[in-house]
């Protein structure tokens, strides 16, 4: 019953003025384009990643800009050593250079551990903590007892280059955990009681 009805009424003829009606209709308004600001979660959680990462990034390079300053100026020390080194005294330059490996030493390492070493037990220090012996062993033994010896050479090169390779592996921290280093404190102190 309802349906006639309304098939009646949709056949029916319009009213006068009713197109006109329709014809002043404005058309449907389409929404604006979604804008930039209010972002939505997902943005803020990206922005807040990519700070957290870049002071997180900015921290560790402060840190390890700051770690590295000791061993930075040993480096422009060593350069300066190795143009001055071949003109003076092979005793005066092996103090020199000993003395700059033992400062980056106490920067690094324990300075109980560090500032009782002296001879043998220095060059057994610097070869423990660069994993070799080629301080101990060969031309680097100036930087030990050897540079008081009556007849002294100096390797000036080969002498630099280990300094700078045990400087390089010194450039953010110790190479060698110093616990196990301090556990080993009595042997360092025998042999330089040996050597003396």
């Amino acid at each position: 019953m309802n349906v006639e009805r309304w098939l009646t009424a949709a056949e029916a003829p319009l009213p006068p003025g009713a197109l006109d009606l329709l014809n002043s209709l404005k058309d449907v308004h389409e929404p604006p384009p979604p804008g930039f600001w209010p972002l939505a979660w997902g943005w803020w959680v990206l922005i807040v990643l990519v700070s957290g990462a870049f002071i997180f990034g900015l921290v560790e390079w402060r840190r390890r800009h700051r770690l590295s300053a000791p061993v930075r100026a040993a480096f422009v020390e060593l350069d300066d050593w190795r143009l001055s080194a071949r003109d003076r005294n092979p005793r005066d330059a092996a103090d020199e250079l000993a003395a700059l490996l033992r400062r980056v030493a106490l920067v690094r390492y324990p300075r109980p551990l560090v500032a009782q070493l002296t001879g043998d037990a220095w060059l057994n220090f610097l070869d423990r903590t660069s994993e070799s012996d080629a301080f101990s062993r060969g031309p680097a033994r100036i930087l030990g007892n050897d540079r008081y010896a009556p007849d002294v050479n100096l390797d000036t090169e080969t002498v630099a280059s280990l300094a700078q390779r045990w400087l390089r592996a010194h450039r953010l921290g110790p190479a060698v955990d110093a616990a196990a280093l301090s556990s080993n404190q009595c042997n360092y102190a025998g042999a330089a009681g040996e050597s003396a």
